[in-house]
């Protein structure tokens, strides 16, 4: 690259060095009718405005016409021009520059690696665009550079899986989502098979994710285990997969998940504790919260069950589903306040955190969503769940209730 010069010499006084090494003498650029080689050395060195405006004005013709006709020599002339003229034009003239820049195919590539590095206002279009960048040049800025430049190289067209892999294991999730809605990238099945597992707390991940075209079956299977309702109506239709099968592998991760000793005697017990406390209903709140708190859950599943009449395993379900829809309308149906429920919430995510690494939801969401179901309309899905052999077509429910 050349650097600017000092004194007299103006600010590319060792271009004429490069001229000789470059042999143009002859004139080859200037056989383009536009300028003599000395004349755009002598643009080169001036320090006026004008004088550099004119030279971009003439490289951006030059690059952006018939770049071919350049020898190695010459074209690595204009990069190192162009290297130092960059930040020496007006805002204006050097975008304009970097875009045709961008464009152009036959750029050299040191300029283009030079201008990638360079802070984003400028690197932009480059890391963007430009296909003089190479699968490796791209893994080296990813790896390398600012977040800004690895969001802007996740929305690049025709993106690569070997690209997309080393976006995915940085890891930054805003980054992670940005790949994941490009869906002219292409991402290979074991890089979205670890997307989905990271995805058990990453619910920014789950929307984008559950519309990827590389999504397989199986894939979509595991993400129905923890994305909201909603989401999981759509990979179940999309995917053709019947809700058995979601019960099924959910049954599979509850099992794996610590609910305490194994012992008849504790469950009699919550259940005769549940049995002689369901009428009364401000008790029955207490003692669930107290039982949450303690880390009881078979006790607090006793309870709900025997004080809303719906099965165990589907009460188990509803505490450790990643989505909070079904556990609003739960605590909406036991008569619990806005409060009790944010509680519980957060109980519940704690107990979600220890078996599935699970962060929770926002609690402004969570209240929205309760703020919005009343106790009667509650009372009625829950009736509905009831009669109901499946948790995904109480979810399918739950949808359409609230369009009610």
């Amino acid at each position: 690259m050349v650097t600017a010069g000092d004194g007299d010499g103006g600010d590319n006084g060792v271009l004429g060095d490069r001229v000789h090494q470059a042999d143009l003498a002859r004139g080859a650029v200037g056989d383009r009718g536009r300028l003599s080689t000395d004349e755009l050395l002598d643009l080169a060195r001036h320090r006026s405005e004008q004088s550099r405006a004119s030279l971009a004005t003439f490289m951006m013709e030059l690059l952006d016409g018939r770049p071919g006709r350049l020898s190695p020599s010459e074209r690595a002339l204009l990069s190192d021009i162009l290297q130092t003229l960059i930040y020496k034009v007006e805002r204006s003239i050097r975008d304009r520059l970097v875009q045709v820049l961008a464009e152009t195919k036959s750029c050299p590539h040191d300029l283009i690696w030079f201008l990638a590095n360079e802070p984003i206002e400028i690197a932009y279009p480059i890391l963007l665009r430009s296909r003089v960048l190479r699968d490796e040049d791209l893994v080296e800025l990813v790896k390398h550079k600012a977040i800004e430049h690895r969001m802007t190289i996740a929305k690049r067209p025709g993106l690569s899986q070997s690209v997309s892999h080393i976006i995915a294991e940085v890891g930054e999730s805003n980054v992670v989502v940005e790949l994941l809605r490009n869906h002219d990238a292409a991402i290979a099945e074991a890089t979205l098979a670890y997307l989905v597992e990271r995805a058990r707390t990453e619910r920014s991940f789950h929307e984008p994710l559950v519309r990827r075209p590389e999504l397989t079956p199986e894939l979509a299977r595991k993400l129905c285990h923890w994305v909201s309702a909603a989401l999981r109506q759509y990979i179940l239709i999309t995917w053709n997969i019947p809700a058995s099968v979601i019960d099924e592998g959910l049954d599979t991760v509850l099992k794996d998940t610590d609910l305490g000793p194994e012992d008849d005697c504790i469950e009699g017990r919550a259940d005769t504790l549940s049995q002689a406390v369901a009428d009364d209903r401000d008790r029955v709140r207490r003692l669930i919260m107290s039982a949450m708190d303690g880390r009881d859950i078979r006790l607090a599943v006793s309870l709900i069950s025997s004080a809303l009449g719906l099965r165990k395993v589907l009460v188990r379900r509803i505490l450790f589903e990643p989505a909070s829809e079904s556990l609003a309308i739960v605590c909406t149906a036991l008569g619990m306040t806005r409060h009790e429920y944010l509680d519980f919430c957060r109980v519940s995510a704690r107990l979600r955190t220890h078996a599935f690494d699970d962060p929770g939801e926002d609690p402004t969401a969570l209240a929205d969503f309760f703020d919005r179901v009343d106790e009667e309309t509650a009372r009625a899905v829950v009736s509905h769940w009831s009669r109901q052999p499946g948790f995904l077509g109480a979810v399918r429910d739950l949808e359409s209730w609230q369009d009610e």
